[in-house]
């Protein structure tokens, strides 16, 4: 089990953290053809906010949205209109709120699954309260926050959330075994 004290991972790993920005901005790739509209910005967020130091989580974060616009506007087919682009820019700018929720939530002292969960949580709030927000000057549908959307993006998520905490723990725990095999080399 992950330990508090090890996250977020310090500049004493940096070919790990710089991978796990890839891996952000990869994922964001497959999440936006698989999910489009609904790429889990909260979980890549909340997820890069706990397990990377603050500039390589806005790294992540700003990589992860860039990749997920030239999907949906080269690949998916976005339409090329004023307010596809302003939605684009909304949810940069929501994905950013979401980090820095997270990143405010990590001040608090507990331990580390509730750090997570608090961390994940208030970047959904931020997320869905700034696209809540940007509804009253962006065109919308009227069913666009509707219980069941806003559940489904909650549930969507959170299942990246945990796929994407798994993936760390499994390649912490990886990390850790190869710097035990490197202690045991060298003794």
């Amino acid at each position: 089990m992950l330990e508090r004290n090890q996250l977020p991972l310090r500049p004493a790993a940096p070919g790990f953290a710089a991978a796990w920005v890839v891996f952000i901005a990869g994922a964001s790739v497959a999440l936006s053809l698989l999910f489009a509209c609904v790429t889990p910005f909260v979980a890549l967020a909340a997820v890069s906010a706990v397990v990377l130091p603050r500039r390589m989580a806005v790294t992540a974060v700003l990589l992860a949205w860039l990749a997920n616009q030239m999907v949906g506007y080269v690949v998916l087919g976005y339409p090329q209109t004023w307010d596809s682009y302003a939605w684009g820019l909304a949810i940069g700018i929501a994905a950013f709120a979401s980090l820095a929720a997270a990143l405010a939530v990590l001040r608090l002292s507990t331990d580390l699954p509730v750090t997570m969960a608090a961390a994940f949580l208030a970047g959904f709030a931020a997320y869905e309260g700034l696209l809540f927000a940007a509804t009253s000057v962006l065109p919308s549908g009227d069913d666009g926050f509707s219980l069941s959307v806003v559940a489904g993006v909650l549930l969507v998520n959170a299942l990246a959330a945990i796929g994407l905490v798994g993936l760390h723990a499994v390649a912490a725990a990886g990390r850790g075994l190869v710097a035990g095999n490197q202690g045991a080399v060298r003794a």
